[in-house]
């Protein structure tokens, strides 16, 4: 864990916030790092695919028939046509423009009406790879060739998510699109994970949140290039929030950030997680993605019920409110009288410190090559 210990008192400048400088800067640093896409359960059998795309770049996942999972630009050598579009199956991908055919690992299969014809060999095509790893069952991929991998990025991640979260392995993904839920949020996508970083706010902010929480023991620990947040509550069954099954469910919430726009996490309640990723659009707009994870089977009865009230109260409740939160602050960026804000820290590193967000900005400073 890294020291929480930093001199720098004053938040990242507006112009990060609100420049198109800035935007296209972070549209580079999005394509040179590990990206969530998906995850393994979404790709159970070999054919199966899932698509995503990254600004312009589309991209495509399939598991191969060794059972290996690959990822392609979604793109056909030929003349360029898009091969695949949202999820399925397939044994077999083929273009729909002139029919080339493509192996789940990528070679050319064939060409309609080659014979004859001073068509390449079909040794010589083949689509273009992508990096792509898992992390807990994650799949991320890379457009970056000489990045470090997910492990050396973030080391110790993988396991330490494995292992405050046992259960983790046994979920499957809920739904059947590559993201359950997706929703716009007009601020810039720092501005979203700022207010993630630190719970400052969640006492002001989310009254129903803090009712449910023992916020004084909220804590987050730093770690290269990521970070944990650990948020037990208050073992309260009944709260302003949703109803906790104090035998079944979890008491809880543990959420990790991983730079530089995924976040993970398990919130207090039926057993479940999440993992979403956030997207600059434009300088005051964010698209933020995400999926959720689920037991195979109802840890009691009354578990799709409290599900759903959980869901109600996330979608309807806290997400609007941070919505709220977030595109008020980026209207603030915009103020001819707001140049930077200041960090709230502390040593021991108690509810209110923003020690999380300050470290998520040394990273970012570090990526964009200027001093902290």
């Amino acid at each position: 864990m890294l020291d929480t210990a930093n001199p720098r008192a004053r938040t990242l400048a507006a112009r990060y916030y609100t420049s198109v400088q800035s935007l296209e800067a972070d549209r580079e640093l999005v394509l040179s790092s590990w990206q969530l896409a998906g995850h393994e359960t979404q790709l159970s059998e070999p054919g199966a695919y899932i698509t995503l795309s990254l600004f312009d770049q589309n991209i495509f996942l399939v598991r191969d028939r060794e059972g290996e999972v690959r990822a392609f630009y979604n793109v056909c050598p030929h003349r360029g046509h898009q091969l695949v579009e949202g999820n399925g199956k397939k044994a077999v991908l083929t273009c729909p423009y002139h029919a080339w055919t493509f192996g789940l690992d990528g070679n050319l299969r064939g060409m309609p009406k080659r014979d004859g014809t001073d068509a390449p060999a079909r040794s010589e095509v083949c689509l273009s790879h992508v990096r792509v790893e898992s992390l807990a069952g994650f799949l991320f991929v890379n457009l970056d060739d000489d990045a470090p991998s997910l492990a050396e990025f973030a080391p110790g991640l993988d396991a330490q998510m494995l292992d405050r979260i046992p259960e983790l392995p046994t979920l499957v993904i809920e739904g059947d699109s590559a993201y359950g839920h997706t929703y716009t949020c007009k601020s810039n996508w720092k501005v979203m994970l700022d207010n993630y970083l630190e719970c400052h706010h969640c006492g002001p902010a989310h009254h129903s949140f803090d009712d449910m929480m023992n916020i004084a023991e909220n804590r987050f620990e730093l770690y290269q290039n990521y970070t944990y947040q650990h948020a037990p509550t208050a073992r309260k069954a009944q709260n302003e929030a949703f109803r906790l099954d104090l035998e079944h469910d979890v008491l809880d919430g543990q959420f990790w950030f991983l730079f530089p726009n995924t976040i993970f996490g398990q919130f207090p309640g039926a057993r479940g997680f999440y993992a979403s990723r956030f997207d600059p659009v434009t300088p005051d707009l964010t698209e933020r993605r995400s999926i959720s994870l689920i037991p195979p089977e109802p840890t009691d009865p009354d578990m799709a019920a409290r599900s759903a009230e959980r869901a109600e109260w996330s979608t309807n409740v806290v997400s609007v409110e941070d919505r709220e939160l977030c595109e008020n602050v980026q209207r603030g960026m915009h103020q001819r009288g707001f140049k930077q804000g200041w960090y709230v820290t502390d040593p021991d590193a108690h509810d209110i410190s923003e020690h999380a967000m300050r470290h998520f900005h040394d990273i970012y400073l570090a990526a964009m090559g200027e001093e902290a």
